[in-house]
């Protein structure tokens, strides 16, 4: 074989030099093209469907705005307020895994329809690396969720409830129950007013070691105190009830009898009466507050303090595991979505939404299924959280390794 003289060896590495571009920016661009497809649809849909959400709410709710705002200007700024703070929490918790997976197969039927998929797959590129764009995105967007959920969606709490008031809401929770494990109670309180923070039908029963003295305490009413120095924070200050009773046990569970100081000589009674009393616990409003049907307001953090308090540990370890499977609904359903929506290689756009529908709804069915499974017992907490997720996880993986060019 003939020797590459250094001339020759020049032209060929400037002739690379010059091929290499050529290349580069025809594969990236491809990639650009598709991910803007999908984020230009992506956009439209979520548009779409919460202005769709938001005028069907308002339309429920207009006569309750109107009742409780003076004038179309402060109901127009209580609307305003309050949907700007709920369409995340709709967004995360409805809007973003249905967005996402009707994006993403309004993308692949407009490149069937418009016939751009085939030259595309004549080249030699598979359906998985052309839909890898739209698989990129989508795991962006689950992230995107987790964090908007985490951080975002706890600070707009106050004002949801202030706004939601304004539309018909009582303020009132009832039956509420606590496992004070601080101070060894069962808090159970029959009826509390966030606005007011006060509570009616108060038990205090205890559930400590029996070689202690007991106490039980009822109260008509209770209302919290905050501290002085620290009025604004929800954490500090106390309750102090009001118009009960207290009654004490010894270790062998015989309710001791109480000598009356103001009665006469030798009359008891078995209970002692109190017009304030301050509960020692480590209740407050914000346990009460964050009810289990607002829990997609706490953080990581505050649900797995409730879940460590309250008797339904269940409930709230479910929650708790959930919020981080969750997100990921929105990858998984593009994941599965891709490869069906190509074995049909239907090019009509309605039949990709209800495809979106059909798809979206299975999987929150099958997931909802497990989560009760493992809230009442049947299969660990933490499998019927993550159960569905892996399972539909591991089905759309082996769906989009099958697709055929």
């Amino acid at each position: 074989m003939a020797a590459v003289q250094p001339a020759e060896a020049r032209s060929l590495i400037m002739l690379g030099a010059l091929k290499l571009p050529r290349l580069l920016p025809s594969f990236r661009t491809l990639d650009i093209y598709i991910l803007r497809r999908f984020l230009g649809i992506y956009v439209a849909n979520l548009i779409s469907f919460t202005l769709i959400f938001v005028c069907v709410d308002l339309l429920s709710h207009i006569d309750d705005f109107s009742k409780r705002t003076e004038g179309f200007q402060e109901m127009l700024s209580v609307c305003a307020t309050y949907y700007s703070a709920i369409t995340p929490l709709i967004f995360c918790q409805i809007l973003g895994p249905v967005v996402s997976v009707s994006a993403a197969l309004f993308a692949v039927t407009t490149l069937q329809k418009s016939n751009e998929l085939t030259p595309i797959l004549a080249t030699g590129q598979s359906y998985q690396r052309t839909f890898l764009p739209v698989i990129t995105a989508s795991l962006f967007v689950s992230a995107g969720v987790f964090f908007i959920q985490e951080l975002w969606i706890p600070r707009t709490v106050s004002a949801v409830r202030e706004t939601a008031a304004s539309r018909g809401g009582s303020g009132v929770t009832k039956h509420v129950t606590h496992l004070d494990n601080a101070y060894q109670n069962l808090i159970a309180i029959k009826e509390y007013n966030r606005r007011e923070r006060t509570a009616r039908g108060i038990d205090v029963l205890p559930i400590g070691p029996r070689d202690v003295n007991q106490r039980v305490i009822r109260a008509a009413s209770a209302r919290w105190v905050p501290d002085v120095d620290g009025a604004g924070a929800i954490a500090r200050g106390h309750w102090l009830l009001e118009n009960g009773t207290v009654q004490e046990y010894d270790p062998g569970g015989r309710r001791l009898v109480l000598q009356r100081p103001d009665g006469p000589e030798g009359l008891r009674r078995l209970d002692r009466p109190f017009q304030e009393l301050r509960l020692e616990t480590d209740l407050i409003p914000a346990d009460i507050e964050l009810r289990k049907d607002e829990n997609v307001y706490m953080t990581l953090a505050d649900l797995r303090n409730k879940a460590e308090k309250s008797l339904d540990q269940s409930g709230w370890y479910m929650k708790y595991f959930s919020r981080f499977a969750y997100p990921l609904t929105n990858f998984i359903l593009v994941l599965i979505g891709l490869p069906v929506i190509v074995y049909f290689g239907n090019r009509n756009i309605f039949f990709g939404a209800i495809l979106a529908v059909v798809i979206s709804t299975c999987y929150f069915v099958v997931n909802s299924i497990f989560q009760d499974l493992g809230i009442q017992g049947v299969i660990p907490v933490r499998l019927g959280a993550g159960l569905a997720p892996v399972f539909f996880t591991a089905l759309g993986l082996t769906l989009y390794r099958e697709m055929q060019t």
